[in-house]
């Protein structure tokens, strides 16, 4: 009989090979970004009659120098020098209404992603803040975030900008999974059929529930959580949308989706699926579409559309919900 440290000898080795492999393995490199000055747009009432002050300019100055430290204080980041930057609308400080024209200027000074900060007055007491991404040589949008500040002066424009950086810039990882919940599908049948198939629809809808749950999963880019509610009573038909909100939120999910299946007809069913986010309480996602039959097949096919659809809206479906990060203090 061969010895255990014979048969895991072979491990041993194939482990210390895959530990030094990935020793060598080099770190990515950090992301070069140009992070343009913060800029200021006055939608308040006195905008017209009061114009930026140098309490202003200090404050957009200080909220330009947070954002910056903090990025390159997380490693994942360099920060590209923009003082060279020699452009009409970089030099006006009106980069936010160029339509993208800071990608190319970044890219000209050898960044990888442009930023550009905007503080937004809507009041002399409310304000918002917003950085938007680019790619340098795309100029495709990255990301747009956004944070409001309430009751605040203009002293607390930098403590936004911090807020906004930390919470949906570093601390929200761009390859964590999005986490949505299936709550049970809601039937009803106005058909009039005879045939008692209830024990068929159930199974039907719990096998549809597993498919949007598994199917939608394989991407890796969304994991499923499951709901802590009954068996065969957690449909909107059993449960309001604020208890199953509520359910969703205590499983830490990011998405609810919900559905309801109406049998019109022998071979006529409709189908209502709604996709709402958690945090900000509002439907992000949804869909009414028929589907002829009533067998497995039928029910398969309805699945696998949904599915699609869903899938097709993955991108869209995660910036909303990164966008519905609680507000700022």
């Amino acid at each position: 009989m061969r010895s255990i440290a014979t048969i895991l000898a072979p491990a041993i080795v194939l482990a210390t090979l895959a530990t030094a492999e990935a020793a060598e393995t080099p770190a990515p490199p950090p992301i070069k970004i140009a992070v343009f000055p913060f800029e200021l747009e006055d939608f308040s009432a006195g905008a017209a009659y009061v114009p930026p002050d140098d309490i202003d300019r200090e404050q957009l100055r200080l909220s330009t120098e947070e954002a910056r430290r903090l990025i390159a204080a997380s490693g994942r980041y360099k920060i590209v020098d923009v003082s060279a930057a020699n452009d009409p609308a970089a030099n006006a400080g009106r980069l936010r209404n160029c339509e993208g024209c800071e990608a190319r200027i970044a890219a000209g000074l050898g960044a990888d992603q442009s930023m550009i900060g905007i503080v937004t007055r809507i009041t002399r007491t409310e304000y918002a803040v917003t950085f938007k991404i680019r790619d340098a040589r795309s100029g495709a949008m990255v990301a747009v975030e956004q944070t409001d500040l309430r009751m605040g002066a203009n002293v607390a424009w930098s403590r936004g900008a911090r807020w906004l950086i930390q919470n949906r810039l570093l601390d929200r990882a761009q390859d964590k999974p999005l986490i949505f919940a299936v709550a049970e599908i809601e039937y009803i049948d106005t058909s009039g059929e005879v045939i008692d198939q209830s024990a068929d629809h159930l199974r039907r809808r719990r096998t549809f529930e597993a498919s949007l749950r598994t199917d939608l999963a394989a991407s890796g880019k969304l994991r499923s959580a499951d709901l802590d509610c009954p068996a065969n009573a957690c449909s909107v038909g059993d449960l309001t949308v604020a208890q199953l909100l509520g359910m969703a939120q205590a499983a830490g999910a990011d998405l609810l989706l919900i559905g309801s299946v109406q049998k019109m007809s022998t071979l006529v069913q409709w189908a209502k699926f709604d996709i709402i986010d958690v945090k900000a309480r509002k439907v992000v996602f949804e869909r009414l579409v028929s589907f002829r039959g009533d067998n497995d097949e039928a029910w398969r096919r309805a699945a696998a559309f949904i599915i699609r659809q869903i899938s097709d809206r993955e991108a869209e479906l995660t910036r909303l919900a990164a966008t519905a990060l609680p507000r700022s203090p």
